[in-house]
């Protein structure tokens, strides 16, 4: 493996950048940044940090400085010929977009202390700003670690032990279920750079064809497998809060616009629906059927996961449409049990496949995972939501959140505990 910036170090490499590519980032994100470039380059927004793990602030194990240190390495990043390469290797992207790619500059984004939390925001051209999601996630979330561990004189070994025992029960669990197909889908929360490096090396070599590809572009790209994602809810956000200028009725049109954008560009490629940032049951009762048998599925993110997969195959078959031949990508605070218990659930009855993130990347026993979040705060001036199946993964302004959920006749009620 030739990782840039090889550690002394088990978990961190202090004297290296946390993020150390441009494109050690989500590949989902350069997906909607061509998008992003095609159809809405002059849109400004705004996006903020949230962490949603109650009474456990991040704040008090991190310095400003070093937060913005990090931040500030990243904006330093270009996308290089070998980069832009690899992009064109995967047939998606006109010459026109790679071009542009290199040209792009990054405003940092600001961070400040907010009591004993942070305070992090970007905001200008959302093409400008869209790649600063991932690498604001992952610099919090291992600089909270290095800091909590500091604090509790918790040892780096006895992390990277405990970090591996609990890797290799993974192991033997995915290694007794063959079937299963994962894509590694760590990188915002991973506790470290090297210490994804390492799961997902382990997870490849030792897990056979279980592990189907890695969301990390640049970790993708040095082991040699697939970058694999779909879309985020960052583009129904943003369009919505954009349609919030014309009416009601413009905000419901837009999630299915979103997908009639996604199609026009990829074909037949990556046509997975995310159809839960204002409801779910909503999102379906209302899709054109002529999306529903375009898009191959769907991925859950949020809700019951046996009760979705349920209501999908029912969707799909008062529809006429054998659910067999389509497929949900489960992807919501998934753990090894909870992959098997699903797969099991739907055998033969619906394809299913899995996104597994911080689980894998953060699971070391002596420090819980953060569930940290960078989310579209503002479109076009006015104020972003995204309601979830699960009230406590909404963002947004109690009062907008109000508004959408009468605007789009949401009456979900459901507060479950956000695992990640």
């Amino acid at each position: 493996m030739n990782i840039q910036t090889k550690p002394k170090g088990l978990l961190w490499a202090d004297d290296g950048p946390i993020v150390r590519r441009i494109d050690e980032n989500d590949v989902y994100k350069i997906l909607m940044l061509y998008l992003i470039w095609t159809y809405y380059p002059n849109l400004r927004v705004k996006f903020a940090f949230k962490n949603r793990t109650i009474g456990i602030p991040v704040g008090q194990y991190v310095r400003v400085a070093e937060v913005q240190e990090h931040l500030d390495a990243y904006a330093q990043l270009r996308f290089t010929d070998e980069i832009i390469t690899v992009y064109r290797s995967w047939s998606m992207f006109p010459e026109d977009f790679l071009a542009w790619l290199k040209t792009i500059t990054l405003t940092p984004p600001k961070v400040e202390k907010n009591g004993d939390d942070l305070r992090i925001s970007v905001e200008g051209l959302w093409t400008d700003v869209t790649l600063w999601e991932i690498p604001v996630l992952c610099i919090v979330s291992e600089l909270a670690a290095r800091g909590y561990a500091s604090t509790n004189d918790t040892d780096e070994v006895a992390l990277y032990d405990e970090g591996n025992r609990r890797l290799q029960e993974k192991v033997h669990i995915f290694q007794q279920h063959p079937d299963l197909r994962i894509a590694q889908f760590g990188l915002r929360r991973r506790f470290s750079c090297l210490w994804e490096d390492h799961v997902t090396e382990v997870l490849l070599s030792e897990c056979g064809p279980v592990f189907t590809g890695l969301s990390n572009m640049y970790l993708a790209d040095v082991m040699g497998v697939e970058a694999v994602g779909t879309n985020a809810h960052e583009l129904p956000m943003a369009l919505t809060a954009l349609a919030r200028h014309t009416s009601p009725q413009a905000m419901r049109d837009a999630p299915y616009k979103v997908l009639k954008l996604w199609q026009r560009l990829y074909g037949h490629k990556s046509l997975i629906m995310l159809d839960d940032a204002y409801g779910s049951d909503v999102f379906r009762k209302h899709l054109p059927r002529h999306l529903l048998n375009a898009f191959k599925g769907f991925r859950h993110d949020s809700g019951d996961p046996i009760q979705y997969g349920e209501d999908v195959i029912h969707h799909y078959e008062i529809n006429g449409i054998d659910p067999s031949g389509r497929v949900i990508i489960f992807s919501d605070g998934l753990n090894p049990q909870k992959v098997v218990q699903i797969a099991d659930h739907f055998r033969g009855r619906i394809g299913v496949a899995f996104g597994m993130g911080t689980n894998l990347t953060n699971d070391m026993g002596h420090i819980k995972a953060w569930s940290l979040v960078m989310k579209i705060a503002e479109a076009a001036g006015n104020p972003a939501v995204k309601l979830s199946n699960n009230l406590n993964k909404a963002t947004g302004d109690p009062a907008e959140v109000a508004y959408y959920k009468h605007v789009f006749g949401y009456t979900n009620t459901a507060s479950e505990e956000v695992v990640y």
